[in-house]
Formats: structure tokens, sequence, C-alpha cells
């Protein structure tokens, strides 16, 4: 007799995309399978805040007596309060399912910090969109999540975005 997989414990990383919001109605959905608890996670990408340090630069924000760094700070802190406030409602609905809940920001190169949330949080598997914001209709997968299949441990359910005409 073949035993089935619990997936107790789910990582939903999430970019608060269109098809991120997709793959939260399939984090829900496991609830029926008997999962418990949800990690939510959200990556600021590191090198997109660097990208932005070059451009304040060039637009002279370094000019209003602020280092690269201290930008860097508020950049991330500003960031940081976005998160925030877009995690609480998703946090809130899966409690109201009866989920325990735990959500995670951070800043890191999304990928690598998905793989790694997984491992130290020990998650049964790793449920998320198969493209991020940038959404190019062209290819099969996004970048972040072809990485995360390629080198996470964890099964990963991939939600397809919906169908773009």
């Amino acid at each position: 007799m073949k035993m089935c997989r619990k997936y107790e414990k789910i990582l939903y990383p999430t970019d608060f995309s269109e098809t991120a919001e997709l793959a939260l109605n399939h984090v829900k959905a496991f609830k029926k399978l008997k999962s418990e608890e949800v990690v939510i996670l959200h990556v600021i990408d590191e090198r997109e805040i660097k990208k932005k340090d070059i451009l304040s630069l060039l637009l002279g924000v370094a000019g209003l007596n602020k280092s690269v760094e201290e930008f860097e700070k508020e950049l991330k802190d500003k960031l940081m309060k976005e998160a925030e406030s877009k995690i609480e409602p998703i946090k809130k609905e899966l409690e109201e399912l009866g989920f325990k809940v735990k959500d995670l920001i951070v800043v890191g190169v999304p990928h690598k910090e998905i793989v790694k949330v997984a491992e130290e949080e020990q998650v049964d598997i790793i449920i998320m969109g198969s493209h991020g914001k940038t959404n190019l209709k062209e290819i099969l997968l996004g970048s972040v999540t072809e990485n995360v299949i390629k080198k996470s441990k964890k099964p990963v359910l991939i939600v397809k975005r919906k169908k773009v005409e």
C-alpha cells in the first residue's frame, strides 16, 4: 500500500502579482488536504534596489545630501512597509481558514531566498505562480520559478498564469 505524502507546511512565495494570487487559491485548497501551516514569503529583490540606487544618482537624489546608503535604507524601509501592508490581508484570510501563518519579508535574490527559506522552515511543499510581475508571455516559466524548480529539494507546485491573449 502506497503512503500519500502529507503537505502539512506550505511555503507560499508571493510578489503580489496576479499569478501569485492564483497560487494563493491553491494554497487555500490544501486546507482540505489537511495542511496546517503556511509560510508567506515576500522577497525584496536586492538587484532592483541597486538599479534604483544608480537611477537615484543619475536623477540627482544623491545631491539632496543623502548618501547611497541612506537612500538604499529608505528604499528598503518603504518596500518593507508596502510588503507588510499587502501581506496582512493574505495572512488574515489564511488564518480565518484555520491555517497557522508565519510571514517573512527578506531582501535578497528571490530564487535563492525561496530555496533557503524552504529548507530553514522545513516546509513540505512550495506553491507559487509560474510568472511574477514581469509576466512575459513569450516565456514558458519565469526565471525565479525556473530557478526554484532547479535548486529546491522540496516539491514545487507551479500555478499557471491566466492565458494571455
